[in-house]
This record gives C-alpha cells, structure tokens and sequence, in this order.
C-alpha cells in the first residue's frame, strides 16, 4: 500500500488546525476503483474543509496605497528618462549648432594674405577650421584685394579659388649711352662730376638729356655739353689740336636783403642782379652784407649754357618796440601785440613796423634788424 498526501497552504494568519491537509489512502491491494474509497469515507474531510474560516480579505485602503506608490514610482521613471532624452537632444543640437566647417582658399600665385573677419589668418594656400556662422574674408595680392561673405556650415567645407592679375614690373626709363674717344694720353673722363674713367669708354645707363662731360689730360682740360637720347649711343670725339674753349653758364642768387658776391676777393655782383655769367665748371662764392654782419660762402658749379640758381636764408636777429602811452605792434603787416614787446625774433634785413592807437592815431617805422646786436625801437603816440 502507498500514501499519498496532498497539502493547501492557506495564509499564515490561518489556524494550525486550518492548515491539516486530508490524506488520501490507497490500497495497493484492491482493484482500481476501491482504491478511491467510498463517499462516507470523504465526507468526514469535506465537512472539516466547510468549517474552516473563509480567507483573510486586506483592506481596500491598503491595496490603493501600492498602487498609488506604484504609479508614483513609474511618473518618476518617465519624467527622468524624458529629462535625460531632451538633455542629450539640447547637447546633440548644441553640438551641431558649434561643430566647425573648414574653408580653403587657393590662388594661382601663392603668398596672397587672407583676412577673416579683419584678422589676417594666413597667405595661400590656405586651409582653416571655422565654426559655424557667416564671415567677411578679404584676400589681397600683387596690389588688388578680393572681398566675399562666406557661410560655414557644421562639418562642411568651402572652397573657394581667386584669379589676380600678375604683378607689373615699375616702369624703367629708357636710358642711353656715351662713348668718348680721344686722341690726348692718360686722359681722365667725368661725367656730371664723376670719374668714369680713362678714354676710350663707354658710360652706359645715362638718362636722356643733357649732360656735361669734362677731359682733363696734359694739353689742358675740355669740357663738353651733350644731349643723350633713349636706346642710343652717343660718340664724343676729342682732338689734341682742339682748343680748350670754355662754354660759359650764369649764376643767380637770391635774398630777401642785398647781397655783395665776390669770387677771390674780388666784387663780381650783387644778388638784386637777374643772373651773373661765369666760366663753366667749380666756383667759390662769397655771399655777404657788411652792414647786417652776414657772411657766408657757397661753393657752386656753373653748367656751360645753364643758369646755376642759390637761395638764401638768412638768420634772424631781437627787436624790442614800445610806445607811449602804448599801441598795438603790427610787423610787416602782421599783428604782434600791445606795447610793450621785447626780443621779437625776425630774419636780420629791413622790416616795417606800424604803431596804432585808438585816440592818437597811427605812425609807421623802419627799423634794421642785424647780427651785431638787438635792435629797440620807442616812439611817443603823443608826438606828431
């Protein structure tokens, strides 16, 4: 015979004796249908299973508190995935709104300065990183600038290629040439003051004009005026038996006061004189006014057929000017002040000085201005 038990679990708060399970025996000994048992055999276990009490029923406070707990976990759950879904959208769009483009300028001709946004980035060819946005580029070469908007756009490149036209080489004046043959020995050629050389020679890269050459040998020294034209070689000839003939040239001089000229010690001119005519070539001129103790010597060169121009500019001396009872100062027809005025500067030489007053009128006078010494100058306003 074998037993077989078959047990229900009711809920903890259930009595001990709730919790008998009924057994089920089994006769191994009698056919299969008497292994059963009769009917008033189970009822005993089915009136014990009706006296138990019925299952323990919870609250219903209690069951909607979890499921208030629970829905208030699962609101929690989804606001925070969607916080953190919009966080990774807002950082994707940042991203892409700040991800750099790259822009790439070329020229024909490389070294050509670009310029974004008024700073100069670089010279051609040139690749950069740009972040997104629109930008004012200026590219220059050879003299010429090129000026564009371009618009980068995140992980695009832009590419963009100029054309200059090619740099002109400054304009050279065409020159000439000076070939000079002479028949004299060991004679020395200069041209425009300087040395080239002994002849025969060539003086090559001479600008059109006039220039003055000069050959100094034993038989003396000649001197040549010769006109140069462009792309041309000009052949100068000098014979022994040609007398040294002397082309003479002027010289002008000009001073706002006289001035006595004198050359060796000798007297040859004043400046009030248009020009004076001298022998072509080197002079010592002493330019002076005894009377203003001004001298100086100017050393000059005289062009055969030419006039040799020398401005002066004379120092300045002190005047001092009053007036009784006083009086505006006008000098030279500039207005200088009320009286009294002491150590004006003015250029040594003669100077008109003009005294104005409201009541007593107005007296002119001429005063010296030298390097001697000040000059002073006083008048009474009162005195006719």
């Amino acid at each position: 015979m074998a037993v077989i038990r078959v047990s229900k679990f009711w809920p903890h708060s259930r009595s001990a004796a709730a919790r008998t399970a009924p057994v089920l025996v089994v006769n191994d000994s009698l056919d299969e249908l008497d292994a059963f048992g009769s009917e008033s055999e189970l009822a005993t276990p089915v009136e014990a299973l009706a006296a138990l009490p019925p299952p323990e029923v919870k609250p219903a406070s209690m069951t909607s508190a979890k499921a208030t707990m629970w829905l208030t976990w699962l609101l929690v759950v989804t606001l925070s995935a969607g916080a953190a879904a919009a966080t990774v959208w807002q950082y994707q769009n940042r991203a892409a709104a700040t991800a750099a483009g790259t822009l790439t300028i070329q020229t024909p001709a490389p070294g050509a300065e670009v310029f974004i946004a008024g700073s100069l980035a670089g010279r051609t060819p040139l690749t950069t990183s740009l972040r997104a946005g629109s930008y004012d580029v200026r590219v220059t070469a050879n003299g010429q600038s090129r000026d564009f908007k371009i618009a980068v756009t995140p992980g695009a490149s832009v590419v963009r290629e100029l054309e200059f036209a090619p740099a002109t080489a400054p304009a050279v004046a065409a020159t000439g040439a000076l070939h000079v043959q002479t028949e004299l020995r060991q004679a020395v050629v200069a041209v425009d003051g300087v040395d080239r050389g002994s002849s025969p020679l060539t003086v090559d890269g001479l600008q059109p004009g006039d220039h003055q050459v000069v050959v100094k040998s034993e038989r003396g020294t000649f001197r040549r005026v010769v006109q140069i034209k462009p792309r041309e070689t000009l052949s100068l000839m000098i014979s022994a038996s040609e007398p040294t003939a002397i082309v003479p040239g002027w010289l002008a001089v000009t001073s706002p006061t006289p001035m006595q000229l004198r050359e060796d010690g000798k007297l040859i001119g004043t400046s009030e004189t248009e020009r004076l005519m001298l022998s072509s070539g080197e002079h010592e001129i002493e330019i002076s006014n005894e009377a203003l103790g001004y001298r100086v010597t100017r050393h000059v060169t005289i062009t055969p057929g030419k006039t040799t121009t020398t401005a002066l500019d004379l120092p300045t001396g002190l005047l001092s000017v009053n007036a009784t009872p006083w009086a505006e100062v006008f000098i030279d027809g500039e207005r200088i002040g009320e009286t009294p005025l002491a150590n004006l500067s003015r250029r040594i030489g003669s100077h008109q000085v003009v005294f104005r007053h409201p009541q007593l009128g107005e007296r002119t006078e001429t005063v010296m201005l030298t390097l001697k010494q000040p000059a002073r100058l006083g008048i009474d306003m009162r005195r006719q």
